[in-house]
């Protein structure tokens, strides 16, 4: 806890725990003071947590006070999901490699000792892997390169979650300022109509209105509190953050909808930078690959085969030699053999793989087809949403909302001067505190749009 804080909750524990004969002296009886007591306790209980997040809000030094973007741009570095995602690739890299890779020579070699003969055989067999290397590579490579796209589209997903996270923290921001507003004005009200009963120009029962208005307010922004708490740890974790990690987010619902920019992207270029629809092409692509893959690895394959064989034989017997010398028969015989090993697809011409490809191949364009559709119907939808939020934003920025702020002050000037009634001024309260939910609920219809419209687009960063 900062150091206000702590200043503000020692100044009001001191407040509270001093006699209060004054107030006393004032009052209704003793039920009724214990009441607005308790009612005064929980409502100082309600300020301390909003200065403290008041306080936290006002430390750049340690928090994280950043923009929507800014929040989206550090989920992509920080998320768990897209590091996991992200050593997909450099897998899908190695497997490239490896691909690439010509086969290894193979080194045999034979020693035989019998009965007067000695053979030694040494060899080499070499793999020359006919056409199939090129293959294999081509299909590593399509299959790299669905890998990187489909990371893409984590991190699309990913931006248009995080954005529509920062929405709902937004909203429920808003929502706790207007709650907060409506308290402060019902707690006025509150005021006033206990002044009245005090001079006897209300009944107590005006006073009892007045001050259970005040408490659903207040369980109202207790709620909203309990929302935006909830709200922002979700959305840390949606960034990579934990939950503890201060966090402050510099833009406001209203902002982000007004001065919200032009797409950057036509729907007719979204339709071919769109990740999803781009990893679905390249699934055809690897499929078609994958059956050149297969198709070559059935067809002929020719193994170089070379050796050298020494011979060395002999009989106990002796004979003569050219000058008459008797000498043993044996004799030593040097054998060089070159050859190949040619592997004939007669059987097996891998008719599964192929078939597998094919099928795999077919599922591709079924599903490029199925995200083509899909992409417009949300490129064409999110516009129409986006374009007439915008519409309703206007109208109540315009007129909508001061007319119901004027509305409170006139009623309640002219409740204190007795021309209205208090269920008129409660009624007239309730009435802005409804038109402020409605256009929250505009800003938020027209930001959640907007946000659609950007996924729809493929927009990331």
């Amino acid at each position: 806890m900062t150091r206000i804080t702590r200043i503000a909750r020692d100044a009001l524990e001191t407040y509270l725990s001093r006699p209060a004969t004054h107030a006393q002296r004032h009052t209704s009886p003793e039920p009724k003071a214990q009441s607005l007591s308790r009612s005064f306790q929980s409502s100082v209980s309600l300020c301390l947590r909003s200065l403290s997040l008041c306080c936290l809000c006002a430390m750049p030094s340690s928090a994280q006070d950043v923009t929507v973007e800014q929040l989206v741009t550090l989920a992509l570095e920080r998320s768990p999901e897209l590091r996991v995602a992200r050593a997909e690739i450099a897998v899908a890299a190695g497997q490239v490699t490896q691909a690439n890779l010509r086969p290894n020579p193979v080194a045999v070699g034979s020693h035989e000792q019998g009965s007067g003969t000695l053979n030694t055989i040494v060899g080499i067999e070499w793999p020359l892997d006919l056409s199939r290397r090129s293959a294999r590579t081509e299909s590593a490579q399509r299959a790299s390169e669905v890998t990187s796209i489909s990371v893409r589209e984590r991190e699309r997903l990913l931006a248009a979650a995080v954005r529509e996270q920062a929405g709902r923290l937004l909203v429920a921001h808003r929502v706790l300022e207007v709650t907060n507003e409506a308290l402060t004005q019902a707690r006025r009200t509150r005021d006033l109509v206990n002044r009245q009963v005090t001079e006897g120009r209300a009944p107590q029962l005006d006073a009892n209105l007045a001050a259970l208005e005040a408490l659903q307010v207040e369980a109202e922004a207790v709620l909203a509190t309990g929302e935006a708490e909830a709200a922002m740890i979700e959305l840390k974790a949606l960034a990579g953050l934990p939950p503890d990690a201060p966090l402050v987010i510099r833009d406001s619902l209203e902002s982000l909808v007004v001065s919200a920019s032009v797409p950057r992207l036509t729907p007719a270029a979204a339709m071919e930078t769109r990740p999803d629809i781009r990893e679905a092409l390249a699934r055809m692509t690897f499929a078609d690959a994958q059956g050149e893959e297969a198709r070559r690895a059935g067809g002929f394959d020719v193994t170089v085969v070379g050796a050298y064989t020494r011979n060395r034989a002999g009989f106990d017997q002796q004979g003569f030699d050219a000058s008459g010398v008797r000498v043993p028969i044996e004799g030593v015989f040097h054998t060089v053999m070159l050859g190949a090993r040619v592997t004939l697809p007669i059987f097996n011409k891998n008719q599964g793989a192929l078939i597998s490809a094919q099928s795999e191949r077919g599922a591709a364009e079924a599903l490029f087809d199925t995200r083509q559709l899909a992409a417009r119907a949300q490129i064409d939808a999110a516009g129409a949403r986006d374009r007439e939020a915008r519409r309703a934003v206007a109208l109540y920025a315009s007129t909508v909302r001061d007319v119901a702020r004027q509305n409170v002050d006139v009623v309640l000037e002219a409740y204190d001067l007795g021309r209205f009634r208090l269920s008129d001024l409660l009624t007239q309260q309730r009435r802005y505190l409804e038109v402020e939910a409605a256009y929250t609920d505009v800003l938020s219809r027209a930001y959640e749009a907007q946000a659609a419209l950007r996924r729809a687009l493929g927009e990331i960063p």
